[in-house]
């Protein structure tokens, strides 16, 4: 059987590497002789002007020397890591290997993973006419690694030999792409919001920067990112454009991670049912050399959030709260259906009773009026009444203890404005707000905790 005419090459084109060399050197048989010795045999040195050998390597002529970086680029001696989220950019080349043209010549390139079959190169519709001996025929292919394990890049031509017969000859490379990230998350529910915690780490054999880390939020959430290196950076900014360039870069070494915050807030007028999808973390980074990757992780899943047909908000509270002095605090009320609603009534519940056990007064306690002793006056009644009646709340109502609201729009909202006062100093809940209905007494939501600072 006659040899095959034509046959494939294959380079993958990668990003050359700098090419280093160690600055400072060190040779045996010169460095370990003495002066003496080494001129003895150099009989004719001082005639030539003989120089030591190695006379200069720690005299840098550049700071650049320093630091052995020749400047040179250093192109890859083998295939690669190929990474899940980067571009494969290869280069092929189709040879004419025999003594004879081939004619009519076809040729198709196919990427097969384990789940699909990709044409990356076709020239059926317009073959090559023919390729001499010796010459050949090159183009570039490009895909995007969305796949882990092996790929097979399946090369395949069809020509015309010498003979007048048609010929076929596949062949096959294979490589196979790993995974350069690792990401963890963790979801939490925290009031009526989620707060989702993303742990990313580099997996790779190089260094990365990271361009973005997004969340993708899945409607009707909304994702907000919270960001403590925005503030650190603030603070410690450098005056030099290039070195706040360089603060700002998030570079993630082998092996070493980073973390993200995000916080997902439901659209109070959106009327699309619950769902326990939360969105995607979309991630892109790039190489030593510019290298981009590029991937987004699957849907993330946390716990399912009822929508409520009505719900309750804190959206302003005085800027300076001091103990037992009454300050502002305006709740709004948001409805998520399409039907009228109300009567309502938005008041404080009842709180848990406090123990009848005495309990050891503290040192801060000392000489101070408990807060279940402070009186508060009651808008209803007009009298006072002891904390312990209701509750060992640290906020309570002042004045106006309940608000009704007639009717509240499909989709609409409302705000109000009560008044409460402190009887704790430093960080106090409030809490215990309800609205339910008038007629019925049915509760449409509760206010989560929400943290004020009382001063002195």
């Amino acid at each position: 059987m006659a040899e095959d005419a034509l046959a494939f090459r294959i380079l993958r084109l990668a990003k050359p590497a700098l090419g280093v060399q160690q600055p400072l050197k060190f040779q045996l048989d010169e460095d370990m002789t003495s002066d003496s010795v080494r001129r003895t045999t150099h009989s004719t040195a001082s005639s030539r002007g003989y120089k030591e050998p190695f006379a200069d390597r720690a005299q840098l002529q550049t700071a650049i020397d320093a630091c052995g970086v020749s400047g040179l680029m250093v192109l890859s001696k083998s295939f690669g890591d190929a990474y899940l989220g980067e571009s494969f950019v290869g280069y092929i080349a189709l040879g004419n290997r025999a003594n004879y043209r081939a004619t009519e010549v076809m040729v198709k390139v196919e990427l097969q993973t384990v789940r699909q079959k990709v044409v990356l190169y076709d020239n059926s519709t317009a073959p090559l006419p023919f390729l001499t001996p010796g010459s050949r025929h090159d183009f570039i292919i490009q895909h995007d690694i969305k796949e882990l394990g092996i790929h097979s890049l399946i090369c395949s031509t069809v020509y015309t030999g010498a003979d007048g017969e048609r010929r076929y000859i596949p062949e096959t490379f294979k490589f196979t792409s790993a995974n350069p990230l690792y990401v963890k998350t963790k979801t939490r529910q925290v009031g009526g919001d989620t707060l989702i915690e993303a742990c990313i780490e580099n997996y790779s054999k190089g260094p990365m920067v990271l361009e973005y880390v997004r969340f993708d939020a899945a409607p009707p959430l909304t994702a907000v990112s919270i960001d403590i290196r925005d503030v650190l950076l603030t603070d410690f900014m450098s005056d030099n454009p290039l070195g706040s360039y360089i603060d700002q870069l998030q570079v993630l070494d082998v092996g070493c991670g980073s973390n993200y915050l995000f916080r997902l807030t439901r659209g109070g007028a959106s009327a699309q049912p619950a769902s326990s999808a939360l969105g995607k973390l979309e991630i892109k980074w790039r190489g030593s050399l510019g290298e981009v990757g590029r991937l987004q992780t699957q849907q993330i899943l946390g716990p399912p959030m009822p929508a409520k047909e009505v719900e309750l908000k804190i959206v302003f509270v005085s800027d300076k709260v001091q103990l037992e002095r009454p300050f502002q605090a305006v709740v709004k009320l948001q409805s998520n259906v399409d039907r009228q609603l109300g009567p309502l009534t938005l008041a404080m519940a009842p709180g848990v009773p406090q123990s009848t056990k005495a309990q050891p007064p503290t040192a801060q306690d000392r000489g101070m009026l408990q807060p279940s002793a402070m009186p508060r006056l009651t808008a209803d009644t007009g009298n006072l009444a002891s904390a312990n009646d209701s509750a060992s709340k640290s906020i309570v109502a002042c004045g106006v203890t309940s608000h009704t609201i007639d009717t509240l729009a499909p989709r609409g909202s409302t705000q109000i404005t009560m008044s409460l006062m402190p009887l704790s100093q430093g960080v106090q809940q409030l809490s215990g707000l309800v609205l339910q209905g008038s007629h019925d007494g049915r509760v449409y939501d509760r206010l989560q905790p929400f943290e004020v600072l009382v001063g002195a």
